[in-house]
């Protein structure tokens, strides 16, 4: 199953967890708003997500992609960990293992969409 997510916001929002000034208030409905604000402009050439995903450390990369995982419907409660993969057409490539032994295959695009191969067979 391939299913394709959005993820500037995403990369944007781990990017920011660790800036001073962006812990999460423990107010939900004002964490949300906050995220709701954010402002993404992927048309720039130096705003290339996918960039950005492979610079994150580890904890970073894997909220990204427990959220990427989750939009697209599927279930993961803990990314375990995450392994870097050659490319794939020209996008980097990660295989994300979930707590339990779920694992999904995922290519970021420079715009920011997650392409997520999942194998619900094994």
């Amino acid at each position: 199953m391939t299913k394709p997510i959005l993820l500037p916001a995403l990369a944007l929002l781990a990017l920011a967890g660790c800036q001073s000034g962006g812990e999460a208030t423990g107010n939900a409905a004002a964490d949300t708003a906050a995220e709701s604000n954010a402002v993404v402009d992927n048309g720039d050439a130096g705003n290339n997500v996918a960039a950005q995903v492979i610079a994150m450390n580890d904890a970073q990369r894997n909220v990204v992609f427990i959220r990427a995982i989750m939009d697209a419907g599927l279930t993961c409660e803990h990314v375990d960990k995450s392994e870097r993969l050659p490319d794939q057409d020209g996008n980097p490539l990660w295989r994300a293992n979930c707590q339990g032994g779920a694992a999904h295959m995922i290519t970021i695009t420079p715009d920011g969409t997650a392409k997520i191969v999942s194998r619900t067979d094994r």
